[in-house]
C-alpha cells in the first residue's frame, strides 16, 4: 500500500509541475505530437488496407481459409471423369436411394424397356436428382457439421432478355444505353446458400439465396450488378423475371444484386445448386460439363491443416472405388499475413525514432528545468525527501508529458483517418472497422518508452542536487 501511495503520489506531483512548466512543454512536445500522430495513422491505414486487400482477395479466392475438394473419377480406361450416372440417386437432402435410372440401360426389375418409361421419371417429376457427387458432398457436410461451405459448378445460359438488348438495344421495349465493353452472355454459378459468406458477396438490391429456393416455379435467381445495368438498374421489388433460351423455356426470378467486384465483370447469374441440377436434364443445351462441381469449404485458421487432411478423405470414402478427390487454396493467405506483419514493424521502428527525435526537445528542456529547480530540489532534499523520491518524480514528469503527447497524437490519427476520402484512394472497405487498437497502443507505448528514456538523465541530475546548493540560488 505504501509502494501504490508513492507511486500515485509521484504521478500526481509530476503532472502538476508539467502544469506549471506547461508552456515549454507544448513547445517541446509539438514534435512528439506531430511524430505520433503520423506514426498512429500510417500503423491505422496499414491495417485498413490489410483489411481492404483481404476483402478483394476473400471475393476472388474465398475467406481465410478456404479450401476447394475437387473430385474425379477413374474410368475403367484409366481416363478421368466426372460423376456419371448410376443406379444410386441422391436427393436434395444427400440421401441416397437406389432407383433406375431412365436412359442407362438399367433393369427396372419388370423385364420393361426403362427408356419408354421415362415419364413421370424426370428430376422435374420426382424432385430426385441423379447427382452422386453433390449428394456426397452434403452427406460430408452433415456429418462434419461444417458451418459454412457450398457446391459449386459452373455454367452457361442464353437468356432472351440479353440477346435482345445486344441485337436491338432495348428491353422489353425501352432502348437502353449500351455498357462500355459490350454485351456479354452471363455466367451461371450453381452454389448453396453459404457462398455468399464465404466470397463476402456485397448485397446491393433485394436478398440472397436460400435454402427454400429450389423446386419452385419460377426458379429465385440473383445476378450481379453488371447483369443488373444491362436492365438499366430496375427496382427488383417489382417482379423481374427473365426466360432461358434453349429446349425449354425456363423462368429465372430475379430476387436479389450482387456488387461486382469491378466494372470488367462477366453479367453473373446466381442460382440454387439443386435447380441447376434439375435443369440441366431437361435442357441439355444450358448444361454445363457433368462432374465438374466442387466443394468449397471455409475451414478457418486453426483447423485448415487438420481439413486438408481428413475432408479429401471423407468425401472419397463416401463416392467409393475410383473416385480422387483434390484439395487446393489458403496458402495465398497466410504468406500475405507473414508480409503485412514485417511492414508493420518496419513502420513501429521508423516511428519510434521519429519520436526519439521529437523527444530530444523534451530532454533539452527537461534539464532546464532541473537547472532552474536547484533551489526547490534542494529544500525537498534537506526535509527529509530520499534520493530514490526526487529521482522518479523527475523521471515521471518525463512520462506523463510523453504520455499526454502520445494521447493527444492518437486522438489526430484517429481524426485524420475518420476525414480522409478512403475510396478515391483504392480503399474499399465492406466492413468499416474501428480505429484499430493496435495502433493507439503503439503510438502511445512507443510515446511513453521514449520519454522514459529521455526522463533519467534529468532525473540523474536532480538526484545530485546537495541542500547545500540551495543556498546558492
Amino acid at each position: 500500500m505504501n509502494v501504490l501511495t508513492q507511486i500515485v503520489g509521484a504521478l500526481v506531483e509530476a503532472w502538476g509541475e508539467v502544469r506549471v512548466q506547461k508552456a515549454r512543454v507544448i513547445l517541446s512536445l509539438v514534435g512528439v505530437v506531430a511524430a505520433v500522430a503520423a506514426m498512429s495513422t500510417v500503423i491505422a491505414m496499414g491495417d485498413l488496407i490489410v483489411q481492404s486487400n483481404q476483402e478483394m482477395q476473400d471475393a476472388y479466392s474465398g475467406r481465410a481459409v478456404t479450401l476447394t475438394l475437387s473430385a474425379t473419377q477413374q474410368s475403367s480406361d484409366g481416363s478421368s471423369e466426372g460423376a456419371g450416372g448410376g443406379g444410386v440417386v441422391f436427393s436434395s437432402d444427400g440421401a441416397a436411394q437406389q432407383i433406375a435410372v431412365p436412359g442407362t440401360g438399367e433393369d427396372t426389375g419388370d423385364g420393361s424397356d426403362p427408356d419408354a418409361q421415362d415419364t413421370g421419371w424426370s428430376p422435374e417429376a420426382t424432385g430426385v436428382v441423379n447427382d452422386p457427387l453433390g449428394g456426397a458432398m452434403v452427406t460430408v457436410a452433415d456429418r462434419f457439421q461444417i458451418p459454412y461451405w457450398s457446391r459449386l459448378e459452373s455454367g452457361s445460359l442464353r437468356i432472351r432478355e440479353v440477346e435482345e438488348l445486344s441485337t436491338s438495344g432495348t428491353f422489353r421495349g425501352v432502348p437502353m444505353a449500351p455498357p462500355q465493353n459490350g454485351y456479354s452472355s452471363p455466367q451461371v454459378l450453381a452454389v448453396d446458400p453459404d457462398y455468399q459468406v464465404i466470397y463476402r458477396l456485397e448485397l446491393a438490391a433485394g436478398r440472397w439465396l436460400s435454402s427454400g429456393d429450389v423446386n419452385q416455379r419460377a426458379t429465385p435467381v440473383v445476378i450481379n450488378s453488371v447483369m443488373w445495368e444491362y436492365f438499366g438498374s430496375p427496382d427488383i421489388r417489382q417482379p423481374l423475371v427473365l426466360q432461358t433460351l434453349g429446349d425449354t423455356h425456363e423462368q429465372l426470378r430475379v430476387v436479389g444484386v450482387v456488387q461486382a467486384t469491378s466494372e470488367w465483370d462477366q453479367p453473373t447469374v446466381y442460382m440454387p445448386y439443386d435447380s441447376w441440377k434439375l435443369m440441366q436434364p431437361a435442357d441439355p443445351s444450358q448444361a454445363a460439363p457433368t462432374g465438374n462441381a466442387q466443394m468449397i469449404v471455409w475451414a478457418g485458421e486453426d483447423q485448415a491443416d487438420q481439413a486438408r487432411q481428413v475432408l479429401p478423405s471423407a468425401l472419397g470414402a463416401v463416392l467409393g472405388e475410383g473416385w480422387s478427390v483434390d484439395v487446393y487454396g489458403g496458402e495465398q493467405w497466410d504468406a500475405g499475413q507473414d508480409e503485412m506483419a514485417t511492414i508493420r514493424l518496419i513502420v513501429m521502428v521508423i516511428g519510434a525514432i521519429v519520436i526519439t527525435l521529437g523527444a530530444l526537445g523534451l530532454l533539452n528542456v527537461s534539464i532546464v528545468t532541473v537547472r532552474q529547480r536547484i533551489r526547490e530540489i534542494g529544500i525537498r532534499r534537506a526535509v527529509g525527501a530520499s534520493a530514490r523520491r526526487v529521482f522518479f518524480s523527475v523521471f515521471m514528469e518525463s512520462v506523463v508529458a510523453t504520455f499526454a503527447a502520445g494521447v493527444i497524437g492518437v486522438g489526430l490519427a484517429i481524426l485524420v483517418l475518420r476525414v480522409l476520402p478512403m475510396e478515391s484512394m483504392g480503399i474499399y472497405l465492406q466492413d468499416q472497422p474501428p480505429f484499430p487498437m493496435s495502433a493507439a497502443v503503439a503510438g502511445v507505448g512507443i510515446a511513453s518508452a521514449v520519454g522514459a528514456l529521455c526522463g533519467i538523465i534529468p532525473a540523474f541530475a536532480a538526484v545530485r542536487v546537495r541542500p547545500i546548493d540551495a543556498i546558492r540560488y
